[in-house]
């Protein structure tokens, strides 16, 4: 096993000034605790090394904002020289204008930009611009949309939810993905009240959308007078440089970007129509930090050289191959497993009907492959970059074959 004693230590610090210990709320160290390293203190391209001097290869990234790889020398540069001249002014700097006329060329539906922080900023921010525009409190919403109060409610059952009023939560409303009918039924029974439907377009977690689904959701939003919003911000410059809706072909009204947008740098984005996005000049959508310019000039290098280096392309290439050693792996193996996800963003679920073996089966693969070298997060879709090579997806491999055959063993199955 790996050492994790400065890892430990310095948790065991965190745990008596922050809450939880760790600023991420979803730190694989939760669900499997002295498995995974806590404090990471050095990255470079698609490997990340802790505090205690393990190296992994990452296919977690952050959580997805890290798509060219870590420290990667086009972006730092351009940050560096842009720091040199100042990056919080009060007035904006002209970077905003070839960034916003950048993302209006790549996103289908973007006619207009509004730059926010982070992911929770901009869905909120879209949310907010929906009932302007319509006049209406309601929100259809599907999938994980961030921290914020409105962004739970509908199934009730969100643990996360605790400490959000019901008075919120009783605007928000969700339906079923991939089945039109339950999105008709919320609108029929609130009839004149939604503003929109917010949705992630494809999530990694769950099925394909079936033929004509998302034209539905479309369809059935627009004739109930509602503004259809795509969360993009796994999506977004990984299932294409124009996300989701380019990928499938179905435009959204508004969508929030953000993550891969500037490999790591803390930007995002709504974007949408003209005739939408003109309402957010009535109301207020700021903070004192909007205006630093080196996430911009970050933004911009990540997405020249995903076009430059058709990372889009790569990414695919490469997660194609390591979804399809995974799915090797799990018949030679024959375990109740499956490969899911898209090649940029894969996942791997155990399937076992008895719930105690499938996920003493699940702890003990995703302990073995991070006790070998390589970071999988075993609750989440994991992320590709234009940073993972060949062998790092060869050795992923490897390792994964080990570490099922020892879960296997481990559990006589």
């Amino acid at each position: 096993m790996p050492s994790f004693q400065k890892s430990e230590a310095l948790f065991e610090e965190a745990r008596q000034i922050l809450p939880g210990g760790v600023t991420n709320a979803r730190h694989p160290a939760k669900f499997y605790p002295g498995h995974y390293p806590i404090f990471m203190n050095r990255g470079k391209g698609s490997h990340v090394w802790d505090v205690d001097g393990n190296e992994y290869i990452d296919w977690i990234l952050s959580f997805g904002p890290i798509i060219l790889g870590h420290v990667h020398p086009r972006v730092e540069q351009a940050v560096r020289n842009s720091l040199k001249q100042g990056f919080c002014f009060t007035m904006v700097h002209p970077v905003q204008n070839e960034l916003a006329r950048l993302l209006i060329d790549i996103v289908p539906c973007a006619e207009m930009v509004k730059f926010l922080v982070g992911g929770s900023d901009v869905t909120s921010a879209a949310i907010r611009i929906a009932r302007i525009y319509t006049g209406r409190d309601k929100v259809v919403r599907w999938g994980y949309h961030g921290w914020h109060d409105w962004c739970y409610g509908g199934s009730g059952t969100d643990r996360e939810s605790f400490g959000v009023p019901d008075g919120i939560k009783r605007d928000i409303l969700t339906f079923t993905y991939n089945d039109i009918d339950s999105l008709e039924s919320v609108f029929k029974k609130h009839t004149g009240q939604i503003a929109c439907v917010i949705m992630q377009p494809y999530e990694a977690s769950r099925e394909w959308p079936r033929e004509g689904f998302l034209e539905g959701v479309q369809r059935v939003t627009h004739e109930n007078g509602a503004v259809l919003i795509y969360d993009e911000i796994r999506t977004g410059f990984r299932m294409a440089l124009g996300g989701a809706q380019e990928y499938f072909g179905v435009t959204p009204d508004l969508a929030a970007v953000s993550k891969a947008i500037a490999n790591g740098y803390p930007i995002s984005a709504v974007v949408g129509r003209r005739e939408i996005m003109q309402v957010a000049e009535r109301t207020r959508l700021t903070s004192t930090f909007l205006v630093n310019s080196f996430p911009m000039f970050a933004a911009l290098e990540t997405i020249r050289e995903l076009q430059e280096k058709r990372g889009i392309q790569y990414m695919w290439t490469r997660g194609k191959s390591l979804m399809k050693g995974l799915e090797s792996i799990i018949n030679e193996s024959g375990v109740d497993a499956r490969v899911i996800g898209a090649p940029p963003l894969p996942m791997l679920a155990f399937t076992d009907r008895n719930e105690n073996r499938r996920e003493a089966l699940k702890k003990r693969f995703f302990v073995e492959t991070t006790k070998r070298g390589v970071l999988f997060h075993p609750n989440h879709c994991w992320f590709l970059s234009i940073a993972h090579s060949e062998e790092d997806v060869d050795k992923t491999l490897d390792v994964s074959r080990a570490s099922m055959k020892v879960a296997k063993k481990s559990l006589n199955v």
